[in-house]
């Protein structure tokens, strides 16, 4: 359950993040700032978890993970429930019938890695930054996660995918960069912009309809940006479903799931 913070703990959150942006962005954290991490920026250590792992067993066990990717990795309760988001939508519609998860922007590659395991799909990974793919590629041998994991641009992943089938599921969640303000999420000036990742998509495809998943953040109630460039973006697609992970500063920005089928 997430607890109520106040305006001091916000102020510490807001510090930390910055911190692990900035400074610490390619620094491999300790145990002591990885449990910090978990505590300041979830409301308890235990809820930054990856691969299964909390982040106060995470050094003991091996684990390699960044400043940034502290901050930037969905974590597995996240990960679960868009997993879980993902199966019932498939099952419904039987006449899909997926071969594989392409995560384009891989990160720690926790959701892709979740997604894979609860479809049963293999997946398919990107990761541009030498430092980031360094340490997810340690984490993954760390782990034995089979996920083919490779060091190159969105692009070339997409080039090099198997042939499509109706269903294949698609992660895209590029860095946000200058596009997140205390506005909201600009999508279409994240780096590289959405709309130039799902063209890229649909390239690739050869008109094969596909399963979308985006991540955004909702900045409070007032947000006249985050939504209204996602639906945008996604103007010729299907809404599937929303998934709102438990925060713990309900009043400020919100990280959503947004699924989509996009046509071909």
């Amino acid at each position: 359950m997430a607890q109520n913070y106040d305006a001091g703990s916000l102020r510490a959150a807001l510090t930390l993040r910055a911190s692990l942006l900035g400074p610490a962005r390619t620094r491999m954290l300790t145990e002591v700032e990885l449990v910090r991490a978990g505590q300041v920026l979830h409301g308890r250590p235990e809820r930054l978890a990856v691969y299964g792992v909390p982040a106060p067993q995470m050094i003991r066990r091996g684990l390699r993970l960044l400043g940034r990717t502290a901050v930037e990795c969905s974590v597995d309760d996240s990960c679960a429930a868009v997993t879980t988001a993902l199966c019932a939508y498939l099952a419904d519609a039987r006449e899909l019938s997926p071969g594989f998860v392409a995560d384009l922007f891989c990160g720690s590659g926790n959701l892709g890695r979740h997604v894979g395991t609860g479809l049963g799909l293999p997946v398919f990974a990107a990761e541009l930054d030498p430092d980031v793919y360094a340490a997810t590629r340690h984490n993954f041998e760390v782990m034995g996660i089979d996920v083919n994991l490779r060091h190159t641009d969105y692009r070339d992943l997409l080039a090099g995918l198997p042939p499509p089938r109706e269903g294949d599921v698609h992660l895209v969640e590029p860095p946000w960069g200058s596009a997140y303000t205390e506005r909201g999420l600009d999508l279409t000036v994240t780096s590289p912009p959405v709309p130039e990742i799902l063209a890229a998509i649909r390239a690739s495809r050869a008109g094969v309809p596909c399963v979308v998943v985006s991540q955004v953040a909702v900045v409070g109630p007032e947000d006249a940006v985050t939504l209204p460039t996602l639906a945008r973006c996604f103007a010729d697609a299907r809404h599937l479903t929303v998934i709102r992970p438990p925060s713990p500063f309900p009043d400020e920005a919100t990280v959503e799931f947004h699924v989509y089928a996009l046509p071909g």
